[in-house]
């Protein structure tokens, strides 16, 4: 499924306390001032089956929004 992919902010690691965003902060102004930034929207692509596609298709067509992140390949599985 094609979808966009718009960036929404820059966050410390998940398993900080809270996930706490670091917009405000030395770091977070560095990494906003380039390509990365609130906003920022990019086409990407995703595999779903069709049950997950039509789900989330329904989702969105009733004004939902999912909001992802993007880690490194099998990431999610340390966390």
């Amino acid at each position: 499924m094609k979808i966009a992919l718009i960036f929404d902010d820059w966050r410390g690691r998940p398993q900080a306390k809270g996930w706490p965003s670091i917009y405000n902060t030395p770091e977070g102004f560095e990494l906003s001032n380039g390509d990365f930034h609130s906003g920022s929207t990019f086409n990407a692509e995703i595999q779903l089956d069709a049950e997950q596609e039509a789900e989330l298709q329904a989702a969105l067509d009733t004004g939902h929004t999912p909001v992802f992140w993007v880690g490194k390949p099998n990431e999610s599985k340390n966390l």
